[in-house]
């Protein structure tokens, strides 16, 4: 299963416009990043990594006296981005894991109305994100730890894992020539966000 959104989250680098901006003020941030995963297999010292360098989202950040606020964020990553360096391993797990039953593909998509970041000292901050991850469309809970780090203004950076099993969607690990993927997929996310220009904050937000 291949990677999901490393959704926000994955996401939510977003961290703020944080370090610098006003107590109070919000913010809205336009996230970028990339996803790896990870899959164990049943055979030895065998596993299949993968990653998208589309992942994209945003969300409004406010800045607290004890930390960050962030809310209404949202990170999606086309699932035809989503690569293992191999084109019939990558056709066999875009067939077996992300394509419903009507033929479609739908992004990969994370969605949290509301996340609290924490000082850690400096300008780094942990994020716990909370909410919900859809794969084929199918939306189920999710929550990933975010390390960030203020990049210089109302620039930063994020990362954090966290697994995901693929029989929360009802997804059969795929097998391929005898080796089999297994249900807990490693998903690891960096991104990074910056200020929205004033101009299109109030812009679309979905993909």
């Amino acid at each position: 299963m291949k990677n999901i959104m490393k959704v926000a989250g994955l996401g939510t680098l977003l961290v703020c416009a944080a370090a610098g901006g006003s107590i109070g003020k919000e913010e809205t941030l336009d996230v970028s990043g990339i996803t790896e995963f990870e899959a164990p297999t049943n055979m030895p010292a065998v596993s299949v990594k993968g990653r998208s360098s589309s992942l994209q989202g945003h969300a409004t950040v406010e800045r607290e006296t004890d930390g960050l606020l962030l809310e209404h964020i949202e990170m999606w990553a086309p699932v035809k981005t989503l690569g293992t360096g191999m084109a019939v391993r990558d056709e066999h797990m875009r067939k077996l894991v992300f394509t419903t039953a009507d033929g479609q593909a739908p992004d990969l998509r994370f969605e949290s109305d509301k996340s609290v970041c924490s000082p850690r000292g400096g300008q780094e901050f942990t994020c716990q994100l909370a909410g919900n991850l859809s794969i084929r469309g199918v939306a189920r809970p999710f929550a990933m730890s975010l390390k960030v780090k203020q990049a210089g203004g109302a620039a930063f950076k994020a990362s954090g894992e966290a697994m995901v099993k693929l029989s929360d969607y009802e997804i059969v690990p795929p097998t391929q020539f005898g080796v089999k993927i297994s249900n807990e997929v490693k998903l690891r996310l960096e991104m990074a966000s910056k200020q929205r220009p004033v101009e299109s904050a109030s812009g679309g937000g979905r993909h």
